[in-house]
C-alpha cells in the first residue's frame, strides 16, 4: 500500500515537471511576433508590458494607471509609431509631441465640416533643426468611422521652422476633406504623425495619439 502511494506521488511529480518543461520550452508569439521576456509560474506564463508594447499592444501610462488595448492584426498601422492620449507627451527621440484640444471647424478646403488640433512640438536634440528637414511626412486625423481627413498643410508653414534645441512651438492644426466630398464626419479618433526617411537614415519613429479621453479608440483601421 505505502509503495503504491509512493508511486503515485512519483508519477504526480513526474506529470507536473513535464508541464512545467512543455511551458518552458513554448515558444511565446503576441500578435504574430516572438518574444522571449517570458516568465513561467504556477503553470502560468507570463510576459512583459514591454514585450506587449513591442508586439503592438497599445499601452500608456498615467499617474498609477496602466492602459493595455489591443488592436486586430489587420488593424494596426504598419510601421514603428509612439502611441498615446491626448494630453499626454511623447518622444521619438528627437520631437516631444503633445496635443492638447481637439475641436470643430468648417471644412478648411471647402463646403463641409472638419477638426483643429492644438500640437506642440518640442526639439530634444543639441542641434537647430526643422521638422521637415528631420523628415516629417504627413499628418493625418481619423474620426471614428476610419475616414480619413487631411492637413491643410497650406496652412502650416512652421514646419520649416528653424527650432533651436530646447525650444518649440505650438500650432493650430487644421483637418478637413480635400476632395469636398464629406457632408458630414464622425467624432475624431486618432490623429497621425508619421516621418520619412531624410538624409539617408531611416525615418523617425511617428506617433498615434488617441483623441478620446479614455483612450479608447472606435475605428479598426490604422
Amino acid at each position: 500500500m505505502r509503495f503504491n502511494k509512493i508511486a503515485g506521488m512519483l508519477l504526480g511529480a513526474l506529470a507536473l515537471l513535464g508541464m512545467l518543461f512543455a511551458f518552458q520550452r513554448a515558444r511565446v508569439f503576441i500578435n504574430g511576433k516572438e518574444t522571449a521576456d517570458v516568465v513561467v509560474s504556477n503553470n502560468k506564463t507570463y510576459v512583459s508590458i514591454a514585450a506587449l508594447r513591442d508586439a503592438g499592444a497599445l499601452v500608456s501610462q498615467s499617474g498609477g494607471r496602466i492602459e493595455i488595448q489591443f488592436e486586430p492584426v489587420r488593424g494596426r498601422l504598419q510601421g514603428d509609431m509612439i502611441e498615446g492620449r491626448i494630453g499626454e507627451w511623447l518622444s521619438n527621440g528627437t520631437w516631444r509631441v503633445r496635443v492638447s484640444k481637439i475641436e470643430p471647424i468648417p471644412n478648411p478646403f471647402g463646403p463641409g465640416p472638419g477638426y483643429a488640433a492644438t500640437v506642440e512640438f518640442r526639439n530634444l536634440t543639441q542641434n537647430t533643426i526643422s521638422l521637415y528637414g528631420s523628415g516629417l511626412g504627413s499628418i493625418q486625423l481619423l474620426d471614428d468611422a476610419g475616414r480619413q481627413l487631411s492637413l491643410a498643410a497650406s496652412r502650416f508653414s512652421q514646419q520649416y521652422n528653424s527650432i533651436v534645441r530646447a525650444d518649440g512651438f505650438t500650432t493650430r492644426l487644421e483637418f478637413g476633406d480635400a476632395s469636398n466630398q464629406l457632408r458630414e464626419v464622425g467624432q475624431p479618433d486618432k490623429l497621425l504623425i508619421q516621418f520619412r526617411s531624410t538624409g539617408g537614415k531611416p525615418p523617425l519613429k511617428g506617433f498615434r495619439i488617441f483623441l478620446k479621453e479614455d483612450g479608447a479608440s472606435d475605428s479598426g483601421g490604422m
